[in-house]
């Protein structure tokens, strides 16, 4: 799934999102401000704050404050939130910083006070405001009920159970992406098939530069990544080590994106799926492009 962070549409895929962008706005190269004509554009070019704001490479996007890469308030999702300063992947598709800690807690806080209920999306924001996409309060709601007991009933088995199954789903449409764009790696079975240890999701057979971030593996989580996530962040944490002690520098990749500094481990790096695709996607065009 692929957002549009200017209207607020959702893509089936990073192909339809850029053909979105291209056919319906004009981009700032610079910063990501998108325009309805390349005459609004060329205005913002040539305007003194932004000339000056383009000059030290920070962001004029309005979501965003120009003094650091702390706080990223006011978006409408938790895709607007980390437009930070920084480097962007491309000129249409700015990198993926993570959600400030104190747009995450809230939530999760009320999550964990309504969880005896089992609260849906609706009824918690029946309670509590926020600017986060339902998707990820769906993620943290789901997190809050791992603090009740576990449900043995048939229809909780059957729940956890199709949980499972979308999680693997989720995790062999990634690998297969990249497996399209023709990079070489082996998926955990291949690993265990051959008696590898340990054995993340994608371990390439030449490490890989992600946004700039050498790789020589990949984790993938189909969820939200915070520190607070009951028995998931601790567990999390010891996984990724011990990978970064086996096999050197990788990532882990989460489909719902990540709370800032969540994981600070020399070593591995935090990705959000959309972006890691599409960084991926871009490097494989430039190596066709090359022969």
């Amino acid at each position: 799934m692929a957002y549009c962070q200017h209207c607020q549409q959702h893509f089936l895929d990073i192909k339809s999102l850029e053909q979105h962008l291209r056919s319906s706005k004009h981009c700032c190269d610079r910063c990501q401000k998108f325009f309805k004509s390349p005459r609004s554009k060329k205005q913002h070019m040539e305007n003194s704050k932004c000339q000056s704001v383009h000059l030290v490479g920070r962001s004029c996007h309005p979501n965003v404050r120009s003094k650091g890469p702390q706080r990223a308030r006011q978006g409408r999702s938790d895709s607007s939130l980390p437009m930070m300063i920084g480097v962007a992947v491309t000129d249409i598709y700015p990198a993926y910083l993570g959600v400030p800690r104190d747009a995450v807690m809230p939530i999760f806080r009320m999550a964990c006070r309504l969880r005896f209920i089992k609260p849906d999306v609706d009824t918690l924001l029946r309670h509590i405001n926020t600017q986060l996409d339902h998707m990820i309060v769906a993620a943290l709601i789901e997190a809050a009920l791992r603090l009740l007991p576990p449900d043995n009933t048939p229809e909780g088995k059957e729940r956890m159970q199709k949980k499972m199954r979308d999680a693997q789903l989720a995790e062999n449409s990634f690998t297969d992406q990249i497996r399209a764009m023709d990079y070489r790696f082996l998926t955990e079975s291949e690993q265990k098939e051959r008696n590898l240890q340990p054995t993340p999701d994608i371990r390439f057979l030449k490490p890989v530069s992600i946004h700039g971030k050498l790789c020589h593996w990949l984790e993938y989580k189909n969820y939200f990544g915070f520190k607070a996530n009951p028995f998931v962040a601790a567990k999390t944490r010891k996984q990724l080590r011990r990978y970064l002690s086996a096999l050197g520098p990788g990532a882990v990749v989460y489909r719902l994106g990540f709370e800032i500094d969540h994981i600070s481990i020399e070593g591995v790096q935090s990705f959000r799926e959309a972006e890691t695709l599409y960084s991926l996607k871009q490097q494989s065009r430039a190596k066709l492009s090359m022969k």
